[in-house]
């Protein structure tokens, strides 16, 4: 679960390129090997107190089990600034958790989880793993294909390198939309088939829509968007609205369409 969950953070992104983030809310509902679990997930955000400041919410949560990561940060320069972070999980009779405040004077995090206390130096440009993504928001809105970001859970640090593989157009809760695939590179990865998959709309300013993490040949998730209230779709350029029209009556006759928008964690 933690995985699934991580994946889907891990490529989540808002307003290309403006000095604000809109608020917005989205649920989605959790599939292991095609199959609807009873797991669903909210991600939320919204202002915080203070200028610049924010909130991003993503809770899972089903009879069994409940997951929640928040984080309190500041938006400024097209990216995060986390401040506080917190992971929390319980079910199975267990229950873990992490609660990270953020110095940057010098840059330091402090930990203190169920079993320990903990203070780590980090790299100036560090993030939390459920902001990670906006700076991919930025990015992707300037052209480039490709990104590494540093992050910080717990006692360890991790870089991540994402880039852009292809472009799909896909079936979601608001409508179809033109997607950016990125994948999440590894190296050194001693599970070969291992991929971790996102597909972003730039018309929905680069959130997720889809993700889909493969484990191996037997396994695979995805975390599927089921309802979406926030910014509105940007407008398309005429020569685009034109394209849509003539080639919509062979779409509808294809009855075509790829599923709705997922959305999917990862391993490490």
């Amino acid at each position: 679960m933690r995985q699934l969950l991580l994946c889907f953070s891990l490529l989540f992104s808002q307003l290309a390129m403006a000095d604000t983030l809109a608020p917005f809310a989205a649920e989605f509902r959790i599939y292991v090997n095609k199959l609807p679990t009873p797991v669903k997930a909210d991600l939320v955000l919204e202002p915080a107190e203070g200028e610049d400041s924010y909130h991003m919410l993503l809770k899972a949560k089903s009879f069994l089990l409940t997951n929640t990561e928040e984080s309190f940060f500041e938006w400024r320069d097209c990216q995060p600034r986390t401040s506080r972070y917190l992971h929390e999980f319980e079910g199975f009779g267990k229950h873990r958790y992490h609660r990270m405040n953020f110095q940057w004077a010098p840059p330091r995090v402090h930990n203190v989880s169920e079993d320990d206390k903990e203070s780590l130096d980090i790299p100036d440009n560090t993030l939390d793993e459920l902001t990670i993504l906006l700076r991919g928001r930025c990015v992707f809105a300037s052209g480039d294909k490709a990104y590494s970001v540093t992050s910080v859970y717990g006692d360890k640090l991790r870089t991540h390198r994402f880039e852009v593989i292809d472009r799909e157009t896909i079936d979601t809760p608001v409508g179809e939309l033109d997607t950016l695939l990125v994948e999440k590179k590894r190296e050194g990865d001693s599970k070969k088939k291992r991929r971790t998959l996102f597909w972003v709309a730039p018309s929905l300013d680069y959130m997720v829509v889809k993700a889909k993490h493969i484990e191996s040949t037997f396994l695979k998730a995805e975390l599927i968007m089921i309802d979406y209230s926030g910014p509105a779709l940007d407008a398309k350029p005429e020569s685009q609205s034109a394209d849509s029209q003539s080639s919509s009556s062979t779409t509808d006759n294809a009855n075509a369409g790829h599923q709705a928008g997922t959305i999917m964690p990862e391993a490490g």
